[in-house]
């Protein structure tokens, strides 16, 4: 009897709890239902931007096959703009493989426009700069070369050693050998370690 009594008690207690607490769980209700809409709102059209990105980028492959350079040109520019993360470096890696664009600065403003990418983890992003550092290379550029590489230099990446390698073989490459053997000091330095 005391078991029924207690679980009588427990039962209108709790009934008159969410009586009270009614207005208060419906709309905590209503708030996780909206946050569950828009999550999935937002991973579809995340979802459908990547597809998107991807079919122009496909699209201005055909192009360029097709010899229709100008059309793959614009098609290339707005896979950059659109800081993908993926399909933004490829379709400026394809600009440059393909001779898309020809004028140097113009390649330059898009690296400097897919390095400020907040998407692109920083082991990419190094990565992405090892290879601005190679094309400046063939622009012998040596104050570019070294603003981009100076970074990585700098710091603990897992391309450190290819940038100091990148910038001694440019050195030596043009005879200033003192230049040369002061970075690779530093990589016999490193490798020492």
């Amino acid at each position: 009897m005391s078991n029924e009594i207690l679980k009588n008690q427990f039962l209108d207690r709790a009934t008159s709890f969410f009586k009270k607490k009614l207005k208060i769980i419906i709309f905590i209700l209503i708030i996780l239902f909206i946050f569950l809409l828009s999550f999935l709102f937002y991973k579809n059209t995340q979802e459908q931007n990547n597809i998107k990105t991807a079919e122009q980028y496909n699209q201005a492959l055909i192009l360029i096959k097709k010899k229709k350079i100008e059309e793959s040109k614009l098609l290339l520019e707005n896979i950059i703009s659109q800081d993908h993360q993926f399909y933004s470096p490829l379709a400026l890696y394809i600009m440059i493989d393909k001779n898309i664009e020809k004028d140097t600065s113009k390649i330059i403003i898009l690296f400097d426009k897919i390095l400020d990418n907040n998407s692109i983890e920083n082991e990419n992003l190094n990565l992405i700069k090892i290879k601005k550092a190679i094309y400046l290379i063939n622009l012998n550029n040596e104050k570019l070369i070294l603003e981009t590489l100076n970074p990585i230099i700098n710091s603990n990446s897992v391309w450190k050693n290819l940038a100091i390698n990148l910038i001694s073989e440019y050195f030596i490459s043009n005879g200033q050998s003192i230049k040369a053997n002061e970075y690779i000091k530093l990589l016999d330095k490193i490798n020492n370690k």
